[in-house]
């Protein structure tokens, strides 16, 4: 849990996310790419974060992104 809050801070601090999809996400290949976070919901285990791709907000979990 430590680690998680931890990830959540780091987000949250610098605004700025890694994608880290997994092999069948239909967003893949734009895995090890910085995007802006949009806004993220109350921390917890599925944390939802709202990330701008490509001029498009797509929500996603904590546990998607770096």
């Amino acid at each position: 849990m430590r680690k998680l809050l931890a990830k959540i801070d780091r987000i949250r601090a610098s605004g700025w996310v890694t994608l880290d999809l997994k092999e069948d996400h239909p967003l893949h290949n734009l895995n090890g790419k910085r995007y802006h976070v949009e806004s993220m919901a109350t921390p917890d285990i599925k944390c939802r974060v709202s990330v701008m791709v490509e001029g498009k907000k797509v929500d996603l979990s904590i546990d998607d992104l770096y």
